[in-house]
């Protein structure tokens, strides 16, 4: 009979990069996937009849993946930057409009969110907004890749009291209304908040999207 040192039920994203680490590190191990291929919710499929186009349903989850692992791993493997960030379909007035945000702040996006609100005003709480969130990105998504810090650690790893509060301590649903005042912007930041979810944005905090962000 064999033996193995680490048996892993599922061999979708996580389950694979783990198999592999373990691997590395002298680990003999098997990996068990009831389905035909491996990758998970990454797979790739057939999502239009008629149309030969293979698309991940997921794909979005792949840019989260740390360049580290990558590196580590010699993955073979590109993320590319997409220009456009989100856009959303709206009607007001009669007229059909979209919100339009490029990853890369220009004046298309202030003129996006004028004829959406009316002012500058969203545009700009949504830049200040996201600033705060690039903050506590780039000092909280690094620690994922080691040992799980405590509550105290990573809040004296951030130190700033504003940010740690409003992303962590307070219901998400309350910051959103000490910045935001349009419904549609809203819920734009919302997506990024309770992706993955069943919560109301009162309920509780979810910063998943935005420690990585």
């Amino acid at each position: 009979m064999n033996s193995f040192d680490v048996v892993i039920v599922g061999a979708g994203h996580n389950g694979l990069v783990a198999a592999c680490y373990l691997a590395k590190a002298g680990k003999k191990v098997l990996m068990l996937e009831a389905n035909s291929e491996v990758g998970g919710a990454t797979t790739s499929v057939y999502a239009f009849k008629d149309f030969d186009a293979r698309l991940s349903r997921y794909s979005y989850l792949v840019s989260l993946l740390p360049d580290k692992i990558i590196s580590d791993l010699n993955l073979n493997f590109e993320c590319i930057s997409r220009k456009v960030s989100s856009y959303t379909p709206y009607s007001k007035d009669g007229k059909d409009d979209g919100l339009l945000i490029n990853r890369t702040w220009d004046k298309s996006n202030v003129e996006s969110f004028n004829r959406l609100t009316g002012s500058n005003t969203e545009s700009d709480n949504w830049q200040r907004f996201y600033d705060e969130v690039s903050k506590f990105a780039r000092i909280i998504a690094p620690t994922l890749l080691g040992p799980l810090p405590t509550r105290s650690e990573l809040k004296a790893k951030l130190n700033n009291d504003q940010i740690w509060d409003m992303l962590i301590e307070q219901p998400f649903g309350k910051t959103l209304d000490q910045y935001f005042t349009d419904d549609l912007v809203k819920g734009l930041v919302l997506t990024d908040a309770l992706i993955g979810t069943f919560a109301s944005a009162y309920e509780m905090q979810q910063i998943s999207v935005f420690s990585t962000t």
